[in-house]
């Protein structure tokens, strides 16, 4: 971390990138090194994947300021999936024949998949930033696919872990907007983990993202409450439009219990559409506030603010990360052959990177141990809650069957 910091430090503002308008070049040139971006540059998963990417062109005009990887300039290049699975693939195609080496793609198993496929029937390396489904990986991908997350049920231990040791809850309901596979994997993890301290799990019930209303969900929510008292956290797993919708209602309906959200709620972009709102609690990658007990995390985000302004969430820590991932990996390889590269990052062991300490093997592409940063908001406003550390770390599936109430005994 010593290292980067440093670098943080004599990051080269002036330096400039083009990414706009990429042009087609030789990827074997002798002073070039390309990176893909097959990620979403519009639609709604652009305020997940625009993040990164933001965070990786200051990794990259970094990098670049000191003399580039091996003594290559990183070029990048793109392409927009536009939020939609079949442009996803279309995107990982076009970035391979604008000659990229390596490819970064969406934040998202679902949206980054695609793309992520394409690079693997490449042979090319190809890295989410923020994908928590294990399937974003050897399993559902292929060998050459990486993902810089935790897996989703690991991220919903940690908020169990938080909520029961920090803030001291003891009696849960679960709220799973069913609409991605994100969604029931933090829910599970949450639910498996909280059952292993003995809490005890007052009701769960489900919607979907597009639901405008989830005044039914409430009532139950309600009944629940009168049957078996009421719970003092309730961990809603969705994202988007439709938690920010959830939770307004909720508090409307006068329920002010505890709330706690995945990383798909990570900053305050969200937080001016429920004004006042206080104890919720949401997964991140750091706080965006300067209170981040890592140095290093809040130098990084003053160098983001000093080239883009304000920050709405933590996700650009990630797509720095990425960049500063593959150039560990390729300097330690001494290649940027995709084999050689991809035999070191099966060997990282704690790897010191800007987002934690990172660990893979040749069967395991997601990150099992990481540990949360936890944010807080109280009174519209943002801060540093803690750490979401989960003692009981449940079982990496990579497939559920569907989320519903009745496979719980609650």
């Amino acid at each position: 971390m010593k290292q980067l910091t440093a670098l943080l430090a004599t990051v080269a503002m002036g330096a400039a990138i083009s990414v706009a308008n990429p042009v087609a070049a030789d990827h074997n040139s002798d002073n070039e090194v390309v990176i893909g971006f097959a990620i979403a540059f519009s639609g709604w998963m652009n305020q997940y994947d625009g993040p990164p990417f933001q965070g990786a062109e200051i990794a990259i005009e970094e990098f670049n300021a000191s003399g580039g990887i091996l003594g290559h300039q990183i070029r990048a290049v793109q392409a927009d999936t536009k939020t939609d699975t079949v442009q996803g693939a279309k995107a990982g195609a076009d970035v391979v024949a604008q000659g990229a080496d390596f490819m970064f793609v969406s934040c998202d198993y679902d949206m980054g998949a695609p793309a992520a496929t394409v690079a693997n029937e490449h042979d090319m390396i190809s890295i989410s930033p923020c994908a928590s489904d294990a399937k974003m990986g050897v399993q559902g991908i292929g060998p050459y696919a990486f993902t810089l997350n935790t897996y989703g049920q690991g991220e919903g231990a940690g908020m169990a872990g938080f909520a029961w040791k920090e803030l001291g809850k003891r009696k849960a309901y679960l709220l799973l907007d069913a609409s991605i596979e994100y969604d029931k994997s933090i829910c599970h993890g949450f639910l498996e983990a909280w059952k292993d301290y003995g809490g005890e799990v007052i009701g769960v019930d489900s919607f979907m993202q597009e639901d405008a209303s989830i005044a039914s969900q409430v009532t139950r929510y309600k009944q629940k409450a009168a049957e078996r008292g009421d719970p003092d956290f309730l961990y809603i797993c969705s994202y988007d439009v439709g938690a920010t919708s959830a939770i307004r209602q909720i508090r409307g309906a006068g329920i002010d219990v505890a709330i706690g959200g995945g990383d798909s709620m990570d900053g305050d972009y969200w937080v001016d559409a429920i004004p006042g709102l206080s104890d919720h609690y949401q997964a991140s990658f750091g706080s965006i506030w300067g209170d981040d007990p890592r140095p290093e995390i809040n130098a990084f985000f003053e160098t983001f603010r000093a080239k883009y302004g304000a920050v709405s969430t933590s996700f650009p820590v990630n797509g720095y990360s990425v960049i500063q991932m593959l150039k560990v990996a390729i300097e330690r390889a001494g290649s940027f052959d995709s084999d050689a590269v991809l035999a070191v990052m099966n060997k990282f062991d704690k790897e010191p990177l800007l987002w934690g300490p990172t660990t893979y093997t040749a069967d395991t592409h997601i990150d099992l141990t990481h540990i949360l940063t936890i944010q807080q908001i109280q009174n519209g406003k943002g801060s540093f809650a803690g750490y979401g550390v989960p003692d009981h770390h449940p079982e990496l599936q990579l497939i559920f069957p569907d989320f519903t109430e009745d496979l719980y005994d609650n």
